[in-house]
């Protein structure tokens, strides 16, 4: 234990250890463990699972993760060979809710949140009546949230989701412990879904979910209740419960199936009795009342109705959401169901991780051998929930499935509780305990940081308040759903800009959907100043000028006016193209982020050839972010002010520096590109942006925990040979923060950056300066060197040219350098936008034939927790432009949106590309892009190398080849 401890204090200094330090180190450790086995053998009995720790004394490698997922696993093998079975009364299931709550309220989101839950936020502070199906209980009971004297009204909703998860989870555990008698296990079945992704977002967002997943486990309990005591008491509570539950959220009523059929399996005589089932179908079909609050509400008046109930079929319409009757059982045919599947494990992998899940299976095995009729409910809520989830035809799969989340979770309680009572020894169940707790603690800690930034998130506020602020007097905004809620907040619930009206544009049938908006437009531009959130291909055919207005877009019919008050000077490029100043939005920015640019220019006199511009960042690097637009001369008409607008992220691997932002304007000529000149040069500097350090790393596909001795910490390395007969590697830093009492004894380090190098056999390959990271900061850099190379070596050498050595166990100086062995295949890592990175895909066939399909599965990996809903492209292109087909979807087959994508997540997004019959034989290319769905702006590619490739928004993954019959 002594010695355990001193190689985790260690390893907590950035530091390298001198040997007689470290002895000195350990010897006090060991004699503090010393005196404190002796008071713990006076109170615990067994205390043998210590020795378990040795394990990490003796690990070859520094593993932080290893080491306290170890004290996590001795921890709860000492609580099972020494703690009573039992804790009397409900205190386990106290602690546990009052743990998740204080865990969501630490991660809550903090104020208006966009689409359903800014919908939400709203209708409970006004008492509206939200979409179908009403959610009239979530109302009633989120108006009593906002009375509470925290926050903003907002934010009262979010805590009301907080309040109902953490809930959830003392329900979990106490079905668990009164089922099997096992705190333990209870834990267990309270952490898998407390710690999942899905669950945990819907804990800190305003959402119905998370009250359909109490309703869930409260059902469950009195059910498996129910089955061990016949209570008539608790059959009437089931009645009501599942009532509420059913007319919160219809879907509930299928899981009526299971709940039958567990009923009928405990008392197969029970429908002969209709004196004991009456009182809960009397209790299930009285707690509907509260269903009259939609036509009562919606009859009153209220500021928040968008489809008002007039008639009994508009009732039984809106509570039963008819609307969406035809999305319900949509995907039905063997193909799509397998695709689904695969789907679904994908799902359960990202939610819970390949280890929880095996033990959910293996509970399900131990629980039908000795409780069958318990499988029989909790297997069949999770069946049925699945199904219906899976089958539906609708962008949110991760969060239907809450139910059978909460179903899995029981039944892996259930599980571990059963085994604990079979004469297991209490040593073995200790440490299983502590791996299934291990494997929840690793997702959460995975979570925890993309939570704990969403935790200050407030983009949503943000876009809305500053359209809404700046808006001309009576405007009218045209918004997608996603935006309209959190307009609608502000105005209703803290009365910003009443005079502004903001209209929710909706597909109309067949109608092509920028047909719709242009309608809209057409409706309101002649009287009234126009917004519109969503910009369309089609716009740019049309007469009107798309004005940028923060991020939306003000449309105009006739030429701009004079350009606001703008940063910079006017300069002259030669034929007839004056720049009359710019804005720019942020002048400090970190690797990944969006800078955002907008220049003002004229033409002077009739352009007379297409023209495009530009706009770079450049830096000692190089290039580390750009954007280009073209110009077309019948467009553009002398004196008329127009406007460019640039976003483009960063680089991921650009450094901290300073670096220019300049501009300019070219053209093609047959021998490649000719820029305007002005004043001499051929590009205009506009201004100095400052890049720092990232907060955190670069997510990775490979990560790994080496220190080097000046503090640095290499924290994942990625491989890329996207660029054929090359390989890029992407190596990521991190300078750790530190303990204040590290900081107070050790020695300040040097400010100074390092060189980064990599070499095979001696001979150099490629290398980079590394400028020095503060405490808690982090960079990539990226390297290429030729591929093929079986090892490659990495070595850091300080200002003075010194080596800087690693750090091994214990923080003891280890080798001058550190071997990389390259991966086999074809690997990737091509970052999109600072949002995500091009993972790599299944090879499609080399071969297919025109009329089949194929199926095209590119992977992603989420670099930070996304707020924006983006869709991806897949599809085939002849080299010469000549024909193209593509798809487009949410990912997943539309079961996993972005929205709900965290930092770390890897997702496989599967697309059915059906070739036409007509399709050209010969070489096609794969490609892959992906855009903002409401904006249609594309993720840039991150990589100079394909950027030059013509790659800047689309990267081409493959090639196929097609023949025809």
């Amino acid at each position: 234990m002594g010695l355990y401890a001193s190689r985790l204090v260690a390893e907590s200094f950035p530091g390298a250890w001198r040997f007689r330090a470290l002895a000195l180190l350990a010897l006090g450790c060991v004699a503090l463990g010393l005196g404190l086995l002796v008071l713990l053998r006076r109170s615990l009995p067994h205390t043998w699972p210590l020795a378990t720790l040795a394990v990490y004394v003796f690990w070859p490698q520094v593993a932080p993760t290893l080491a306290w997922g170890l004290l996590l696993v001795v921890v709860c093998t000492m609580l099972a060979v020494n703690a009573h079975p039992h804790l009397p009364g409900p205190w386990l299931e106290i602690a546990v809710s009052l743990a998740g709550l204080l865990l969501y309220m630490r991660t809550l989101a903090p104020t208006v949140l966009p689409a359903d839950s800014g919908e939400f936020q709203l209708v409970s502070y006004v008492l509206g009546v939200a979409h179908p199906p009403g959610y009239p209980l979530y109302t009633l009971l989120g108006k009593l949230f906002t009375l509470l004297p925290l926050g903003d009204v907002a934010y009262r909703l979010n805590l009301f989701a907080a309040v109902c998860g953490a809930a959830t989870l003392g329900v979990v555990a106490h079905s668990v412990r009164r089922g099997t008698g096992s705190q333990a296990a209870a834990l267990v079945a309270a952490a898998a879904p407390g710690l999942s992704t899905t669950f945990w977002a819907q804990s800190t967002t305003a959402n119905i979910r998370s009250l359909t997943a109490l309703f869930t486990a409260l059902c469950l309990a009195l059910l498996l209740r129910w089955g061990e005591e016949r209570s008539a008491r608790r059959l009437v509570a089931l009645g009501i419960c599942f009532g509420l539950g059913v007319g919160h959220h219809s879907s509930l009523l299928l899981l009526g199936l299971p709940f039958l059929a567990y009923l009928l399996a405990c008392e197969p005589r029970l429908p002969l009795q209709p004196r004991r089932w009456l009182p809960a179908l009397g209790a299930f079909l009285a707690s509907f009342v509260v269903l009259l609050y939609l036509p009562l509400r919606s009859l009153m008046g209220t500021s928040f109705d968008p489809e008002p109930i007039r008639s009994w079929s508009g009732f039984v319409s809106h509570v039963l959401a008819l609307g969406f009757r035809g999305d319900m059982f949509y995907f039905r045919s063997l193909p799509e169901l397998l695709a689904r599947l695969r789907v679904w494990l994908g799902i359960m992998g990202l939610e819970f991780g390949t280890w929880l899940s095996l033990a959910a299976l293996g509970a399900a095995l131990v629980v039908g051998a000795r409780r069958w009729r318990a499988l029989l409910l909790l297997a069949g809520v999770w069946a049925v929930n699945a199904f219906s989830a899976l089958t539906y035809r609708a962008p949110q799969t991760v969060e239907y499935l809450i139910p059978s989340y909460v179903a899995l979770a029981v039944l892996l309680g259930y599980g571990v509780g059963l085994v604990s009572r079979s004469g297991l020894r209490r040593s073995l169940l200790g440490v299983l305990v502590g791996l299934l707790l291990l494997a929840a603690a690793l997702k959460g800690v995975a979570n925890y940081p993309s939570f704990q930034l969403l935790h200050h998130g407030t983009s949503a506020r943000d876009y809305a308040q500053a359209i809404l602020r700046d808006a001309p007097q009576g405007a009218v905004v045209l918004s997608n759903w996603h935006r309209a809620t959190p307009f609608w907040y502000l105005q209703q619930v803290e009365g910003l800009r009443p005079d502004v009206e903001v209209r929710y544009v909706y597909p109309q049938g067949s109608q092509p959907n920028d047909e719709v908006w242009l309608k809209r437009i057409a409706e309101s531009i002649a009287s009234r100043p126009v917004i519109v959130t969503n910009y369309f291909y089609a716009f740019a055919q049309t007469s009107y000028r798309w004005v940028p207005f923060h991020e939306a877009w003000l449309v105009r019919e006739g030429p701009l006016d004079a350009p606001p008050q703008l940063a910079g000077q006017a300069a002259e490029f030669e034929r007839g193209i004056r720049v009359l100043g710019y804005q720019l939005d942020a002048t400090d920015l970190a690797p990944g982020k969006t800078l955002t640019l907008r220049v003002y220019w004229l033409p002077t006199e009739p352009l007379e050839r297409d023209y495009s511009s530009f706009v770079h960042l450049v830096g000692p690097q190089g290039v580390v972010g750009q954007g280009d637009i073209v110009h077309h001369a019948r467009d553009h008409q002398p004196g008329e002010v127009r406007v460019d607008v640039y976003r483009f992220p960063l680089y991921l691997h650009t450094l901290p520096g300073d670096y220019q932002l300049i501009t300019g304007f070219y053209y093609q000529t047959g021998g490649g590109l000719q820029r305007l000149l002005t004043q001499g040069a051929d590009h205009l500097p506009l201004a100095k942006v400052a890049v720092h350090a990232s907060r955190e790393p670069a997510a990775t596909l490979h990560p790994c925990n080496q220190r080097f001795a000046d503090g640095l910490m290499l924290t994942g390395v990625d491989y890329d040979r996207t660029v054929p007969g090359q390989m890029r590697l992407y190596l990521h830093w991190q300078r750790p923060k530190e303990l204040p009492l590290v900081r107070a004894i050790r020695r300040s380090p040097q400010s100074q950056g390092v060189l980064v190098r990599l070499t095979d056999q001696d001979a150099p390959l490629a290398q980079a300066t590394l400028p020095y990271l503060e405490p808690g900061q982090a960079a990539t850099v990226a390297l290429d060197i030729p591929d093929g190379l079986e090892r490659i070596t990495l070595s850091l050498a300080s200002a003075e040219g010194n080596a800087v050595p690693t750090l091994g166990p214990w923080h003891l100086l280890a080798a001058k350098e550190l071997s990389l062995r390259s991966p086999r295949g074809a690997v990737h890592y091509v970052p999109l936008g600072g949002e995500m990175a091009f993972a790599g895909f299944d090879r499609p066939p080399a071969t297919v034939g025109a009329g089949q399909g194929i199926w095209l599965r590119p992977r992603l990996l989420a670099l930070r927790p996304l707020t924006a809903d983006y869709s991806i492209s897949v599809g085939l292109k002849r080299g010469d432009l000549s024909w193209e087909k593509k798809v487009d979807s949410t990912p997943a087959l539309g079961a996993i949106p972005t929205l709900k994508w965290v930092r770390g997540w890897l997702v496989e997004d599967a697309h059915l590309l059906a070739i036409p019959n007509d399709a050209p034989a010969g070489g096609a290319t794969v490609t892959l892009g992906v855009y903002d769905a409401f904006t249609l702006e594309p993720l840039h590619v991150l990589d100079e190398r394909l950027v030059a490739r013509g790659q800047g928004t689309q990267i081409e993954m493959g090639q196929v080849n097609i023949v025809r019959k």
